[in-house]
């Protein structure tokens, strides 16, 4: 039961969600609504499918201007504050950057700048991982067009692949088609060096050239955590992939990876996992949420850091299903409060966003333009739990009989983004008794 933090005047105190187009901003909308609290949700696309949530109590609309942003929180601020709560980059950014003017009319989850950058500039934050004991991948971060020579001589394509990101996530990305932050560099030395070279003209600078961490997606460990102002975790829990939505595989080099998002997960335990992140947490004096993303080299089976993520991330409903309910051990603690989470949580909990999961399992194999040996995944039957999942007329096992493993809660909702209501999606969201699927 989350008990309501109340202003001195006797109103609860409210949570404004920054960013409710995706649904992680979604999943913190609903939970907090559900435990009666005050939501207020602000988005930049009016067209963003939690504005349509029940949950919200108003709504705020801004532009892509930050000071005009700014701007308009303080207005929303001095009309009764609350906790601010980022769910995306671009909020996430804009709120640890105006932390001092934010802060007079706010609690704020997320720390200040000075904090916070070093967590989301990649080569930063893997400085700071090695400096807590951490092991991270090999990196380089060519400053010039020297540089970037000496770097390119010093890569072993026999043994290893490597990738190219972005330092931060404010900036333009590295891969235009996809979007994303991070890109596969190439199988030779002149691709690598032309891949750089076209990044830094779109960003202004080089890239960081990265090893491949290799190993397939259940080799990945994520920590969500949502840890205290005296860098203390309040939750921690952990999720292996199942499943990536993949911008990179290569199954036949001599170290197998696959590279992507998550978009099928299951709870699990990894003490050694949890106190990496702490310790990188209490390294970088971070407060707030976060997912630390680990994966175990499939070559000697050892955890390395792949990133950090500052916020909220896609699979936060999960945390929902096992007691922990990331959205609300936030609320409270950044309100004064306690917040009571169980010492552990179910393992083989089941988290999956639907349409992303079927895309990627059944498209058809696609050409990657990095290479010929890296290409999407062949198509694959779906788990069994799914198939029976999406079965018309067949009612949800485990009403009886079923232990706590084997649940699947449903993320995948494709809704118009026109509809003038709640999506029907969001209610079937819920977490399933299911046999095992593996």
């Amino acid at each position: 039961m989350t008990s309501l933090r109340r202003d001195p005047a006797g109103a609860a105190v409210r949570a404004v969600v920054l960013g409710v187009e995706h649904p992680r901003g979604v999943a913190v909308v609903r939970s907090l609504g559900r435990c009666g609290i005050p939501v207020v949700g602000v988005e930049r696309d009016p067209l963003a499918r939690g504005l349509r949530s029940r949950y919200l109590a108003r709504t705020l609309l801004v532009d892509r201007d930050a000071e005009r942003t700014v701007c308009a929180l303080e207005s929303l601020g001095r009309d009764g504050g609350g906790v601010l709560v980022p769910t995306n980059d671009h909020f996430l950014v804009l709120v640890s950057q105006h932390f001092d003017r934010l802060a007079k009319f706010y609690s704020i989850t997320v720390p200040p700048w000075s904090a916070l950058e070093p967590l989301i500039d990649k080569p930063a934050c893997y400085r700071l991982a090695q400096a807590a004991g951490l092991r991270t991948p090999r990196f380089l971060l060519p400053k010039s067009e020297a540089e970037l020579e000496r770097a390119v001589t010093t890569l072993d394509f026999t043994a290893q692949r490597y990738i190219l990101s972005v330092r931060q996530p404010k900036g333009l990305p590295a891969d235009v088609q996809t979007g994303r932050l991070t890109r596969v560099a190439g199988e030779h030395a002149d691709t690598v060096r032309q891949a750089c070279r076209d990044i830094a003209a779109r960003t202004g600078q080089f890239p960081m050239i990265a090893e491949v961490v290799p190993g397939h997606s259940d080799r990945c460990v994520g920590v969500s955590m949502v840890v205290s102002r005296e860098n203390v975790p309040v939750v921690a829990y952990c999720v292996r992939r199942l499943q990536l939505y993949t911008y990179a595989v290569d199954s036949g080099f001599i170290h197998p990876y696959e590279l992507g998002a998550n978009v099928y997960c299951e709870s699990v335990r990894d003490d050694e996992a949890v106190e990496a992140a702490t310790r990188l947490v209490r390294r970088a004096g971070f407060y707030g949420p976060i997912t630390v993303e680990f994966r175990r080299d499939s070559r000697d089976g050892q955890l390395t850091l792949i990133k950090a993520d500052p916020r909220v991330v896609r699979a936060t409903s999960l945390s929902t299903a096992l007691g922990q309910d990331v959205p609300t051990a936030l609320y409270q603690t950044f309100t004064g409060g306690r917040h009571h989470a169980p010492a552990a949580c179910d393992e083989g909990v089941a988290w999956i966003w639907l349409s992303l999961y079927l895309e990627t399992r059944l498209a058809e194999p696609s050409p990657n333009l990095a290479g010929p040996s890296i290409r999407a995944h062949p198509p694959k039957r779906p788990p069994p739990a799914l198939l029976r999942l999406l079965e018309p007329r067949r009612p949800y096992a485990g009403r009886g009989g079923c232990g706590p493993r084997g649940r699947i809660l449903v993320a995948g909702w494709p809704p118009s983004r026109r509809s003038t209501r709640e999506p029907s999606g969001l209610k079937s969201r819920q977490a399933r008794r299911l046999p095992k699927t593996r």
